[in-house]
C-alpha cells in the first residue's frame, strides 16, 4: 500500500515537471512565467526588469507564475514543486518569494524560503494579499502584481535595515496617532487642573493648626495598650518569563523550509 503510494507520488512530480518545463521553456534566468498569458509583452518586460532589479539590491529572487490550472494539487503543493523545478532547471537560489495564480480555480499562494522567511513574516504575507487581491478579483493582473512587486521591495528594504515588517511595524501607524496622542494628553491635562483647581476652592477655609491641642479637642482616652499594627515583610520581584511562542509575529516554516499564504481571488 504504502509501495503504491510513493509510486503516484512520484509519477505525479514527474508530470507536473513535465508540463512546467514546457511552460518555462527558453525562460532561464527569467523571474515572470506566464503560462497562463494574462500579461502583455510589455508587462512581462517591466516586472522582470523589476525583479531582476529587487534581486540585484537586496539579493532575494522575487517570482511570479500563471498557470491555467492546479491540476488536481493545493497550490500551495504545485508551488513548492514548481520551485524544485526552478531550482533544477534555472539555477534558483534558496532565498526566494514565489507568488502563483491558478486561474482556473482563481487560487494563489505566496511561498517564501531561506531569507524569505525572514523578510515575509506570516503577517507580512496576510499584509500583502490584502494590497493585491483586490486587483485581481477584478482581474487587474498589472495593479495586482504591481502591488506584489512593491510590497516586495518595501519589506525587502525594511529587512536589510534589520527590522522586517511584521505586527506592529506600519511605519504609519504611530505618525497616524501623533495628532490624536497629543489630544489625549492636552484633554487629560485639562481636566486633572479644573480638579485640582475644585479642591483647592473647597479648601480655601482649612489652615494648619499651630497648637496640638485643638486637633485633640474631643478625644477622651480611657484605656492605653499595645496594639500589633503591621509587620515588615521582605518580597522579591519574580519577573514574568519571555513568551517565545511566536504568537506575536514571525514566520511558520514547514518540514521542508516553506512557508506559506493561500487564498482565493
Amino acid at each position: 500500500m504504502m509501495t503504491k503510494k510513493i509510486i503516484s507520488i512520484v509519477i505525479a512530480v514527474i508530470l507536473v515537471l513535465g508540463i512546467s518545463t514546457a511552460a518555462f521553456a527558453n525562460t532561464s534566468g527569467r523571474y515572470v512565467f506566464d503560462d497562463a498569458s494574462i500579461l502583455s509583452y510589455h508587462e512581462n518586460a517591466e516586472f522582470e526588469g523589476r525583479a531582476n532589479i529587487l534581486y540585484q539590491t537586496w539579493g532575494c529572487e522575487v517570482y511570479i507564475i500563471t498557470f491555467e490550472s492546479l491540476m488536481g494539487y493545493e497550490a500551495w503543493e504545485l508551488n513548492e514543486l514548481l520551485y524544485y523545478e526552478l531550482v533544477s532547471e534555472y539555477g534558483a537560489g534558496e532565498d526566494v518569494i514565489m507568488l502563483l495564480l491558478a486561474m482556473e480555480e482563481r487560487q494563489y499562494d505566496i511561498l517564501a524560503h531561506g531569507y524569505g522567511n525572514t523578510v515575509f513574516t506570516d503577517y507580512g504575507k496576510d499584509v500583502m494579499a490584502e494590497r493585491f487581491l483586490d486587483n485581481f478579483a477584478a482581474d487587474d493582473w498589472y495593479g495586482g502584481f504591481s502591488d506584489y512587486l512593491d510590497t516586495c521591495e518595501e519589506f525587502l528594504k525594511m529587512a536589510a535595515y534589520g527590522e522586517p515588517f511584521d505586527i506592529g511595524s506600519e511605519g504609519d501607524s504611530f505618525g497616524s496617532n501623533v495628532i490624536g496622542v497629543i489630544i489625549a494628553v492636552l484633554v487629560s491635562c485639562v481636566i486633572a487642573l479644573l480638579v485640582c483647581l475644585a479642591f483647592r476652592a473647597q479648601m480655601k477655609t482649612a489652615r494648619l493648626a499651630t497648637e496640638a491641642h485643638k486637633y485633640a479637642k474631643n478625644l477622651v482616652l480611657k484605656n492605653q495598650y499595645d496594639r500589633f499594627s503591621h509587620r515588615d515583610i521582605k518580597r522579591v520581584y519574580n519577573p514574568p518569563q519571555e513568551n517565545n511562542s511566536g504568537s506575536s509575529g514571525g514566520t511558520t516554516v514547514n518540514s521542508g523550509g516553506f512557508s506559506h499564504k493561500s487564498g482565493g481571488f
